[in-house]
């Protein structure tokens, strides 16, 4: 231990060294940006394709299907999923998580340009996205007034988002619920006809008169000049006063053209009042706390304008204050559980010098890991604090053992203290430095296993813990022993206490077990017996997702079919004013609502739960008991996973969406008779009735027109068409040309809308095609490229997605589904196996890193096997029997816990049987050296367990979530305890056993090859042939 001889001779030097250190730590935490979550980039690609006015159908055929078919050819996409919506195109690709998504983005652009030509010409623009956790927005802001805010947008836009934007760490600011004004042209079908004007050369008119391009340079004497053709409008005037023939018409004989704010098809309401959305996004790196609070202070300035009078800006979720919020339980818990840690250590220990000697270690390696993190480029958030909360406990344990072994030498032998000192370093620092070892290499299948969304945040939380870990390996092996050097031995433990009477009765045990192996054997396997138990009897619920039901409830009106906005609104208001009539009594602090044409949706904030009156159940329950019916929809609860992910699901695939929408109702109501499922629903839309146009090929050759002409007249006259932007003082805007609304609300009006022949003639569209109504759907939604229905549901309480999944599978294989057609689990499901796999596999590689260190520190196959089984088996019978006597449900979060604790529950193990194995090799005869070796590590092991078990006492018995509104801790925290405490007991008597049954075997081996060696040796020679 150079490290250690180095430390005990320039003590100066090490102090300063660490103290160097902290003092960096200490500077980093103030220059960690802290965040809510690292910024992981999001293994997915969104694509966005607007195309106003158009039905879902005819957005599938011209956009959706030809997009996925070059998509398709991607290499790593995992699934795909689109939507075609009246207006426009989704389609979300997903990759893995070990795929990079800005390479991702130019190939998915690369992709999409080589086959724009083929759709249509007016789609103006199409965006693809790539994210990451840091780009959601960190402040959601709502404004409401008593004033109409509708056309607000350039007050806003003015005095709002531009003022944000300029604050520094703000990224973006965006505004939602008012628009910008545009320019519209509202034509006049009469005025078409009487000046014999064709939609579609006016079209191209208008696109032609408003340009700018770049004609080369001239040179003019000395100078050289730029020649640029302006034919860009420059007023709303000018486009009126636009020339459309030579007979001197004017644009304003043929159409209104004014400046308006767009139609509003969507609405939302704050506590009942209309209200607008402002989103503030943060730039990467900087402090989410510093930009929210500088937002805010900022808000407050702006709301002391003149001109912001009356209206009232809200923050309706601030990202910084759930941040500060969760940071601050976790250092409460931290600290209490620091300080337990304390008061355990002096509770053993007696002495005040040797207590804070062993307790610097935490502080110090604490901030040793924030300057690593900062140099590693790291941030400070609800990860990286979780793995600092976690290691709190474990800090201290190389520094236990080493003083401990330290002041043992000092106390049995009359070397100086130098020499003391090293020689009980030296005695324990292989295994300190395997058991630490241990603890950091169950991280490894983490870090570089498999990457999925719980690993890659794991990720994290695993490199603050390494770090801190390493950090207090080499406090432990270099500060504490400077300074135990030069503090006086701790006094001995009075003969009557209660440790020395637990260390007699423990010897008392080991010299039974040395004595009665057999006997010994006989106990294991009762012990086993009771471990099994509470998976024999099924007193652990199993849930890797459970259900979230926190103080946030999400409530989806399942509108049927499209209605008009005042209609939506009327249905929003009925259910917000039965909510609000009993707002004490449902601890409603908020209601926020959003809906357009055809969905609606409230979010119901509840009052915090040291000030409810009501569970979120009760509350849950109240509400759905008098809930108002809606004639348009059906509204309910819909809850989602712990951790995000989705709650219960199946898909159904196939290729008619009519089809497919008479399944998933079908279904649906199948699904409703399932025990523990409630609120099933069907994604799938009825749709609205459409006047269908069908062109005459014939007719239309006839009159020297081809379908795509008549089709684009027909766009244009009844959805639009988007024009190029005209560039105001204000910057870009819109244009857009279209009948006026009084000219297309008959079908007598469409049938008589003008076409133009080649040669000038006019006909009407009815000359020429059909008018039929048919039946057409909201949203087709495709999932790998086959249209899909999604069927959905809320679970009961205390049921779980693996109880109900054996019922679902009896139902639907009842079900005889149309040739072509399948169906399948939803994600949820795939989730919640893929993780259930993926977390038992990496224990089972972690145990087996274990197994590799020990084996090389013992330089046995045999030794590492009885601490594996004496220490890891029985740690998970622990935490099993834990949760069965509190009623824990085993989730995720405790899979975590056991990850943590296989790293940990074996240095116990490794302490006791290298102490054995040196007693062995100084001359003990085997059980006199397991005995002896167990009496010198029991105080040790106790507070090193004791320890960790109660700095992570206050998250086992908190609610402290991850985030503020994520998962709960104490599920993790109370394996790690259970586990913990139970291994401890029954290892310390089963170890010793599984030893001496390995060593036996293991000479039993020994003997047997010698006697097979002797064997060889001993025999007569062959005598030789002939």
């Amino acid at each position: 231990m150079r490290h250690t001889e180095f430390a005990l001779r320039r003590p100066v030097t090490t102090v300063v060294t660490f103290v160097a250190l902290a003092l960096v730590g200490l500077i980093a935490s103030r220059l960690l940006p802290l965040e809510k979550f690292p910024d992981i980039e999001f293994p997915g690609i969104f694509i966005q394709i607007p195309y106003p006015g158009s039905t879902p159908e005819e957005v599938e055929r011209l956009i959706t299907r030809p997009v996925e078919e070059a998509l398709a050819t991607l290499s790593g996409v995992e699934r795909m999923f689109s939507s075609s919506d009246e207006g426009q195109a989704q389609i979300f690709l997903q990759f893995g998580w070990d795929q990079s998504m800005g390479a991702k983005g130019i190939e998915a652009r690369a992709k999409v340009d080589s086959i724009r030509h083929l759709l249509p010409a007016d789609i103006r623009r199409i965006f693809i996205f790539t994210g990451s956790l840091g780009d959601q927005p960190v402040l959601q802001l709502r404004i409401s007034s008593e004033r109409d805010l509708s056309d607000s947008y350039d007050l806003l836009d003015r005095l709002l988002k531009r003022r944000l934007e300029r604050i520094e760490g703000v990224s973006q600011v965006q505004l939602q619920g008012v628009d910008p004004r545009e320019i519209r042209i509202l034509l006049r079908p009469d005025r078409l006809v009487q000046h014999g004007v064709d939609i579609a050369s006016l079209r191209d008119l208008l696109q032609s008169s408003n340009f700018a391009v770049s004609a080369g340079r001239i040179t003019a004497g000395d100078q050289r000049l730029s020649v640029r053709p302006r034919g860009e409008f420059e007023s709303v005037d000018q486009i009126r006063n636009l020339a459309i023939n030579e007979s001197g018409l004017r644009l304003r004989d043929i159409a209104d053209v004014e400046l308006r704010t767009p139609d509003r098809n969507y609405g939302r309401h704050l506590d009942q009042q209309y209200a607008i959305g402002v989103a503030v996004s943060k730039s990467t790196g900087s402090n989410l706390v510093d930009v929210t609070d500088r937002v805010l202070a900022e808000i407050e300035e702006i709301g002391k304008l003149p001109q912001m009078q009356g209206i009232k800006i809200f923050s309706l979720d601030n990202q910084g204050d759930s941040v500060k919020d969760s940071l601050s339980d976790l250092l409460n818990a931290g600290l209490f559980g620091g300080l337990l840690a304390i008061l355990v250590l002096y509770f053993f220990l007696r002495q005040v010098s040797t207590t804070l000697i062993v307790t610097a270690s935490v502080p110090f390696s604490l901030l040793i890991t924030l300057g690593a993190l900062y140099f590693f480029d790291l941030t400070l958030n609800i990860l990286s604090m979780m793995g600092l909360m976690l290691a709190v406990g474990m800090l201290v344990d190389n520094a236990v053992v080493i003083t401990e072994s330290i002041f043992r030498e000092r106390a049995e032998t009359d070397l100086s203290p130098r020499e003391a000192t090293l020689k009980g370093v030296r005695e324990v620092g292989l295994a300190v430095i395997a058991g630490t070892t241990t603890t950091v290499i169950v991280f490894a299948p983490i870090i570089f296993g498999t990457k999925a969304d719980i690993m890659v945040f794991l990720t994290h939380v695993a490199v603050t813990i390494i770090v801190a870990l390493l950090a207090s390996l080499l406090i432990a092996q270099t500060l504490v022993p400077m300074l135990a050097e030069r503090v006086s031995v701790p006094p001995r433990p009075k003969p009557s206490g209660m440790m020395m009477r637990l260390t007699r009765r423990y010897e008392r045990g080991l010299g039974w077990i040395v004595k009665h192996p057999w006997w010994a054997a006989l106990g294991i396997l009762l012990t086993c017996v009771i471990g099994v138990l509470p998976l024999v009897l099924q007193l652990v619920k199993f849930d890797a997702f459970p259900q979230d039901v926190g103080r946030r409830l999400f409530m989806p009106y399942h509108i049927e079919g499209q209605h008009s906005l005042e209609n939506m609104e009327e249905a929003v208001d009925t259910i917000e004013n039965y909510l609000y009539s009993r707002k004490e009594e449902f601890n409603i602090r908020s209601v926020y609502s959003y809906y357009d044409l055809e969905r609606a949706e409230s979010t119901i904030l509840l009052t915090d739960e040291d000030d409810a009156t009501l569970s979120t159940k009760e509350v849950i329950e109240r509400i759905e008991a008098d809930l108002p019916a809606l004639a348009i929809g059906k509204p309910s609860f819909q809850f989602d996973q712990q951790g995000g992910g989705e709650g219960f699901s199946i898909q159904v695939s196939g290729d008619s969406t009519t089809v497919l929408n008479e399944l998933g109702d079908e279904i649906a109501r199948a699904l409703s008779g399932v025990e523990g499922l409630k609120d099933v629903r069907s994604d799938a839309e009825s749709g609205d009735k459409e006047e269908r146009v069908i062109i005459d090929r014939d007719r239309a050759a006839a009159a020297g027109l081809t379908t795509q002409e008549i089709a684009s007249n027909v766009a244009i006259a009844m959805r639009g068409e988007n024009l190029r932007e005209f560039r105001g003082a204000s910057g870009e805007v819109a244009v857009r040309l279209a009948f006026r609304d009084d000219e297309k609300q008959t079908v007598e009006q469409l049938a008589d809308l003008p076409l133009y022949k080649p040669n000038g003639d006019r006909i009407t569209l009815g000359s020429v095609a059909s008018l039929r109504i048919g039946q057409s759907p909201d949203t087709i939604r495709r999932t790998d490229r086959q249209t899909s229905v999604v069927l959905s549901g809320n679970l009961e309480d205390e049921t779980s997605l693996e109880d109900i999944q054996p019922n679902i599978e009896d139902l639907m294989s009842q079900m005889e589904l149309p040739p072509g057609y399948s169906w399948k689990f939803g994600r949820g499901f795939e989730r919640q196996d893929e993780t259930q796999q993926m977390m038992a596999q990496n224990i089972l590689l972690g145990i087996a890193c274990i197994f590799l260190v020990m084996a090389a520190l013992f330089e046995s196959m045999l030794f590492p096997l009885a601490i594996i089984l004496g220490s890891i088996v029985f740690s998970v019978f622990g935490v099993f029997i834990f949760f069965a006597v509190t009623g824990t449900t085993f989730s995720f979060m405790a899979s975590i816990g056991i990850m943590i604790l296989i790293g940990v529950v074996v240095n116990n193990g490794i302490v006791l049987v290298d102490h054995i194995n040196n007693l062995r090799l100084r001359g003990l005869p085997r059980d006199r050296a397991i005995v002896e070796a167990g009496r010198d590590r029991l105080r040790p092991i106790l507070m090193t367990v004791a320890t960790t078990i109660v700095g992570l006492t206050p998250l086992a018995v908190g609610t402290t979530q991850v985030g503020g509104d994520g998962p709960p801790y104490y599920p993790m925290a109370r394996a790690i305890i259970g586990g913990l405490a139970f291994s401890t007991v029954v290892s310390l008597l089963v170890v010793p056993a599984l030893y001496i049954y390995f060593d036996n075997l293991s000479g039993w081996t020994r003997k047997v090859k010698r006697v097979a060696a002797l064997g060889i040796s001993q025999r007569p020679p062959a005598k030789e042939a002939g």
